[in-house]
């Protein structure tokens, strides 16, 4: 396979192909990370039977993405033209939290998905029903919420009806049993997994699209430690979280943040035990952690945003990275255009 080239699987009407896609399509100077991701509708140039070139990649109708976590003025695509996000989390190993569920639902309503929230391993809970109160706070903010077990089989069927003939993606934690679940949602996949209590090892070290038997696909995605949404300020966090967004209409100050700003009706409300803690807790903690640029990058092809200067799409070092290798591919490339054949 020519060097400047990465392989990739396409599912068409005709079959599975594998293809390659030229190095202009899986790398950008433009400040898009990975333009040619899991779940991107492509064209493609066959050349041999079952086998072609991936010439063109289409416009997006919605993606999962997140900030850069080494650039902010990048955004990191995750898969793209899926229905719904599943956001799975565990009772125990690792510890049941509401942060990376209400990060994930910020990024499945921004980008356009579904939400649904699957706590896993309920068989590890023993007497305590905190996942069952969880699951409440959620459902009452309209949220589908799947209680399950890989282990027991408890709640599978439900998964499955929530999967079939939908594109989900699976994401959450490292060890939260999203391989495991889809082990058990169509067995035969063997999909790597780990043994409890290997805390922090990813199984999953890149996004996998398969397909089910019983209708529709599945995305499984390593796991994440850090999820910082995109191009979201942090004055629009309030607006996911719809509790924290009523109460705000009534505070003095236009620009609250709900931090410690005078007359802020969400603090009054949280002092009276009318806002739960966990929920304003994990509202804070996202805040804090966006880091407010003068204009965030947008690199959606099917909505465009004014973008960054070209000043600081110079000053990445990643950028410059990506440009020099693109061209050294795809000299490379051209040099060898002419060894492939096609058949239409």
């Amino acid at each position: 396979m020519n060097i400047a080239s990465v392989a990739c699987r396409v599912d068409t009407a005709d079959g599975v192909y594998e293809c390659r896609a030229r190095s202009r399509l899986t790398e950008s100077d433009t400040g898009a990370d990975k333009p040619l991701v899991v779940g991107d509708r492509v064209r493609l140039r066959r050349t041999a039977p079952g086998e072609g070139v991936i010439s063109e990649v289409l416009p997006r109708r919605n993606r999962l993405t997140r900030t850069h976590p080494h650039d902010p003025h990048i955004e990191h695509v995750i898969v793209a033209n899926v229905d719904q996000l599943l956001v799975v989390c565990s009772v125990r190993e690792p510890p049941l939290t509401v942060g990376i569920i209400d990060r994930y639902i910020i990024a499945a309503l921004y980008g356009g998905l579904t939400p649904l929230i699957c706590i896993n391993k309920i068989d590890m809970a023993g007497a305590s029903t905190e996942h069952e109160e969880m699951a409440g706070v959620y459902r009452d903010l309209g949220y589908p919420v799947l209680l399950t077990s890989a282990e027991t089989g408890a709640g599978i069927e439900l998964l499955k009806q929530a999967l079939k003939d939908r594109s989900t993606v699976l994401a959450g934690h490292s060890g939260v049993g999203k391989s495991s679940l889809i082990n058990v949602v169509q067995p035969g996949l063997e999909l790597k997994t780990a043994p409890i209590g290997w805390k922090g090892t990813h199984c999953t070290s890149a996004v996998t699209l398969l397909k089910l038997d019983f209708g529709g696909y599945v995305a499984d995605t390593p796991g994440v430690r850090e999820l910082n949404p995109w191009d979201i300020r942090q004055r629009d966090v309030a607006q996911f979280f719809p509790e924290i967004w009523e109460l705000s209409q009534q505070c003095k100050m236009p620009a609250c943040l709900h931090t410690g700003e005078p007359d802020c009706a969400v603090l009054a409300a949280l002092e009276r035990g009318e806002l739960l803690r966990m929920r304003y807790d994990s509202y804070i903690g996202i805040v804090n952690t966006i880091q407010e640029q003068q204009e965030p990058r947008r690199t959606d092809v099917t909505a465009p945003r004014r973008q960054v200067t070209k000043k600081m799409r110079l000053a990445s070092r990643t950028v410059q990275r990506q440009r020099r290798k693109r061209k050294w591919q795809e000299d490379l490339y051209d040099s060898d255009e002419g060894r492939g054949t096609s058949d239409e």
